[in-house]
């Protein structure tokens, strides 16, 4: 019965194989398409255009190419039977935007019989694009999921300080710096999930958009990284792995660490040229085998992993409490230290990248509610400011009191805190840092309706504040303060708290003794910072005072500051004893650049330092109120004989 069926099925095939018609001798060619690139070009270029056909038999002479009357076509050079180039030179007077495009060419048939010819028309926005200029770019391919340096060449181009560069769906354009009116940098990086081949690139240059057609190539190869774990919470410590595709990654177990070679007593260190690390870098907010400040470094961002092959690194992370919760992006960077002054010693910013990698959006830092209550920190002071008016010389004063209480970030994210309180009469030059911009501002918290600085001679009231915005709470005096409010003598102030209805925030709590006034006023005498004043730092400058009586519980402050025409800043410190003068030497200024700046005077209490007592975790901040009184002022530094200020 089985074999019978099969028969049965075998008949019926053979039969309809029978029925089929016999093959048509005149096949209908398929209908042809074509794509040309580039089709966008700048004033006064010739550029080469490929023609690539599809369904197409092209010899030499078969083809025919239109753009109009502003763009004159060259001889067409047919070199397959889909693959044609030729060049076309745009007239520096023509029209700017699109122009149409026709094409035509002769057809054959399979056996090489001539055909009716075929016309293709690009019209509108889909036609070629005539611009003011022209760019390029080098190298013009990349791998999945590698960083490199590519060059933006312009031709008639006016590229200026803000052009930008866009390269399509996963391409990462990391910073462009513009070199001239036709050259730039950009630092681009592919991500390990872009799509391979061709991608068009723009160059944005104010207005103007400078297009380039499959300018850039991402080839299928890869070089790729991952992380292991993937996520973290705010203000956690954590082991990780970076896992490599294709990587190279150098640092070896046991290699000099530049945080011991770069150390405080030894702050431009000397690491072999030649020497090769490998860095992990999450943000300025994320320690990587590091300890702050050394995370807020932008030189040599991040921290050396410890690597057990070329694929294999791995290290410990620490999230500041601070982090902003979202994807942070892991980038992976191998270095060669190099000796570009030439004394056989690596300073940091001395190096060469050898490879880079970076998985963009492939960390994620985890919100953690913070209990305000948990060891809280406040900033509190009560302070007198007196400026001089550079028109009228006369002597502005201002007196201030506030209080914020906050959580601390652990480890310290966002601006580093200011100079830490040092021993009298040490003088120093100092950079002023600068933090990262992944931060969030330190949270604040609430401390009820009112905070008081309470003591024997008088009461000062802080109302409390909260941006509408950003929702940051501060304290601050509800009617403006005069110098009779502030008690010189030494006056010794209780800080009280009403307390928050919230158990999360501050409950009520007084802190006896907690800020101290200067024992009395004094006043600056010279100099007169008005007229704007200016000093020649090949001389003296003399600074003389009226005591503050500031010996064992106050220190005074001298200070200049200033920017370089790189607008990096500057601050030359002085604490000086208070014995009413103090000369600054032409070795002082020789050490701070010329131009106009601000010059400072002060006295200072800092004392005492304590901590909240109702934190239900580890101790926490160290509280220390300030008062104080100080003088500024605008000066300018010029060596005599230079051209005056106007």
């Amino acid at each position: 019965m089985i074999r019978s069926l099969a028969l049965t099925v075998l008949l019926l095939s053979l039969t309809a194989c029978e029925e089929q018609p016999p093959p048509d001798s005149n096949l209908v060619t398929a209908t042809p398409s074509l794509r040309l690139s580039p089709l966008v070009g700048g004033l006064g270029n010739t550029i080469d255009v490929s023609i690539r056909g599809l369904n197409t038999q092209w010899e030499q002479g078969d083809l025919r190419l239109d753009m109009g009357e502003f763009i004159q076509v060259g001889d067409i050079v047919v070199v397959g039977p889909n693959d044609a180039t030729v060049a076309v030179s745009i007239d520096p007077a023509a029209t700017l935007g699109y122009q149409d495009v026709t094409i035509s060419f002769d057809r054959r048939d399979p056996d090489g019989e001539a055909m009716e010819p075929a016309s293709l028309s690009f019209d509108g926005d889909e036609g070629f694009l005539i611009q003011p200029g022209d760019v390029s770019i080098t190298p013009d391919r990349a791998r999945l999921g590698e960083t490199l340096q590519v060059q933006i060449v312009g031709f008639n181009t006016t590229l200026q300080d803000g052009a930008w560069i866009d390269m399509g769906p996963g391409v990462y354009v990391n910073w462009v710096q513009v070199d001239d009116f036709t050259h730039a940098t950009a630092s681009i990086s592919v991500d390990q999930r872009a799509d391979p081949g061709w991608h068009d690139v723009a160059v944005t240059n104010g207005p103007v958009v400078y297009r380039a057609n499959d300018a850039f190539f991402i080839e299928r190869s890869s070089i790729a990284i991952a992380i292991d774990p993937a996520a973290g919470n705010q203000g956690e410590t954590l082991a990780f792995s970076i896992i490599g595709s294709n990587t190279h990654f150098e640092a070896k177990p046991g290699t000099i660490d530049p945080y011991d070679e770069w150390s405080d007593n030894n702050p431009l260190g000397c690491v072999p040229p030649g020497t090769r690390w490998t860095y992990a870098d999450l943000s300025t907010s994320i320690c990587v085998e590091e300890f702050y400040p050394w995370c807020q470094d932008t030189v040599e961002p991040g921290g050396i992993l410890n690597v057990s092959n070329p694929t294999v690194g791995t290290g410990t992370m620490r999230i500041s409490n601070g982090a902003l919760a979202g994807k942070y992006d892991v980038r992976v960077y191998t270095i060669e230290r190099t000796d570009e002054d030439g004394d056989n010693c690596s300073e940091p910013g001395e190096f060469a990248i050898l490879e880079e990698v970076i998985l963009h959006e492939g960390f994620e830092v985890r919100d953690v509610p913070i209990d305000c209550n948990d060891n809280p920190g406040v900033s509190f002071g009560f302070n007198v400011g007196r400026s001089f008016n550079n028109d009228t010389c006369e002597v502005n004063e201002n007196v201030s009191a506030s209080a914020v209480f906050f959580t601390p970030l652990d480890p310290p994210c966002g601006s580093p805190p200011g100079p830490p309180v040092m021993p009298f009469d040490i003088n120093h030059v100092i950079n002023p840092p600068s933090g990262g911009s992944d931060c969030p501002p330190t949270p604040t918290c609430d401390a009820g309706p009112q905070v008081y600085l309470q003591s024997d001679l008088n009461t000062i009231v802080l109302q409390r504040q909260v941006n509408t915005f950003t929702q940051e709470v501060v304290y601050v005096p509800e009617f403006p303060l005069t110098l009779d409010d502030y008690k010189f003598g030494y006056t010794a102030y209780d800080l009280v708290a009403d307390g928050s209805e919230d158990p999360t925030q501050i409950p009520a709590f007084t802190k006896e003794d907690a800020l101290f006034t200067l024992p009395s006023d004094f006043q600056l005498l010279e100099p007169q910072l008005c007229n704007n004043f200016t000093h020649d730092p090949n001389e003296d400058l003399e600074v003389r005072w009226t005591p503050g009586q500031t010996y064992d519980v106050a220190g005074m402050s001298l200070s200049y500051s200033t920017t370089d025409i790189d607008e990096v800043a500057w601050q030359l410190v002085v604490l000086p004893w208070d014995d009413g003068e103090w000369t600054f030497g032409p070795e002082w200024f020789e050490q701070v650049p010329e131009g106009a700046g601000n010059f400072g005077f002060g006295a200072g209490v800092d004392e005492p330092k304590w901590f909240f007592d109702f934190g239900q975790g580890q101790v926490g901040v160290e509280n220390q109120g300030r008062s104080g009184l100080g003088y500024s002022g605008f000066m300018i530094l010029r060596s005599e004989g230079d051209e005056a200020e106007e």
